[in-house]
């Protein structure tokens, strides 16, 4: 009967998203498949978490701009799994329960069992199922892009790995963020969390002790699900989020410099730093020359190929984040992608600089000047 409830709490919690849906984005389009997630956490963990739904569709509405709207999305879901991931939360006090067991002999001897929170969970009841419920958030979005015989194998990863683990919060963490750091392009970067499953094995058959750290995990999820809109940014570029923000700028794309080329621009007044990335150059290490601005050099590292970040490109990549990273986030969940721009300083009150391409670039590689900002 409880099952039947919460089904059809599932149910009526997506049919109301789906109703709310009034943004074109995947992630809004997914708000359905969300209120179902949030539901089977709830279902797993603290029922008063169903009051996410109402908070995703108010979201929905009420929020025009769009990263501002996905970024609440993001908030809303890593508060639930944290609350869910953490039973000594101060929404679900433990209370211990004891309870008699009858023994061969017919004699009750009582014991007290692990703590519990609301409904007498047990912290580790629905480890598994927060662990898979993170990554489909994680990696199922947009839906178009799914490669569902890779993302079904990851998830059964995911569950063993728990699993073996001990289904603690570290457990959890461990499975959630192997997974998602695993782009699965091409096939055999499956290895990576098939190597993780054998050393967590090992680990245990050699007597790992238990290891909870409660705290580090939680907050690794959550920090990953606050962003998961743009997971596949967070899964390939992880310290982009980190970096100060900077405001947007109109990009001119004046022109592409092939080696030993030359461009003479006037510095537009206020201008603090030129904009440029690489074209066919993604297999460049960081500090190989890409240019000059003035006797200044560009290289690897100030900028990086221009689509380096997109999933299908990035195993065979070797360009770093650009330190001061100047490109957009493109796309959506884990299709979402940073181009490779960055910034470069401009001398001290220049009125006109000179960029020139490296006479080393190879044929097709090019210097892109994207403009002053």
């Amino acid at each position: 009967m409880t099952q039947l409830r919460w089904l059809l709490t599932a149910a009526i919690a997506a049919y109301a998203c789906f109703l709310a849906v009034h943004h074109a984005t995947p992630v809004d389009r997914a708000l359905p498949f969300l209120a179902v997630i949030v539901t089977l956490i709830a279902a797993r963990s603290y029922p008063s978490l169903m009051l996410a739904v109402p908070m995703l569709i108010l979201a929905e509405i009420a929020v025009l701009n769009e990263r501002t709207r996905l970024l609440a999305f993001g908030v809303i879901v890593a508060a639930v799994f944290f609350v869910a991931m953490h039973p000594s939360s101060g929404l679900r006090p433990p209370s211990p329960l004891v309870e008699g067991r009858r023994l061969h002999n017919m004699s009750l001897v009582a014991f007290a069992p692990p703590q519990r929170g609301e409904g007498g969970r047990r912290p580790d009841e629905g480890s598994v199922t927060f662990a898979l419920s993170a990554i489909l958030i994680l990696r199922w979005i947009p839906f178009s892009e799914v490669r569902i015989g890779r993302e079904l194998f990851l998830l059964a990863i995911a569950a063993v790995i728990v699993l073996i683990l001990d289904r603690t919060p570290f457990a959890m963490a461990v499975a959630i963020l192997v997974v998602f750091f695993t782009p699965a392009v091409p096939l055999r970067t499956l290895l990576v969390p098939i190597a993780v499953l054998l050393i967590a094995l090992l680990a245990k058959i050699f007597g790992m002790p238990k290891i909870s750290l409660r705290w580090p995990s939680v907050v690794a999820v959550a920090f990953v699900l606050v962003f998961f809109a743009w997971s596949g940014v967070v899964a390939r570029a992880f310290p982009y989020f980190f970096k100060r923000a900077k405001p947007d700028f109109t990009r001119t794309m004046v022109t592409a410099l092939a080696a030993n080329e030359t461009l003479t621009l006037d510095v537009p007044l206020g201008a603090t730093s030129l904009v440029v990335s690489g074209a066919n150059v993604a297999r460049m290490t960081r500090g190989t020359p890409l240019g000059t601005l003035d006797s200044h050099p560009i290289r690897i590292g100030d900028a990086a190929d221009w689509g380096y970040l997109r999933r299908d490109h990035f195993y065979g990549t070797r360009n770093p984040l650009p330190r001061d990273p100047a490109g957009r986030l493109r796309g959506h969940g884990y299709a979402a992608w940073v181009d490779g721009a960055g910034r470069v300083p401009l001398p001290p009150r220049a009125r006109v600089v000179r960029i020139t391409a490296d006479a080393n670039l190879p044929r097709g590689a090019s210097l892109q000047v994207e403009g002053f900002q």
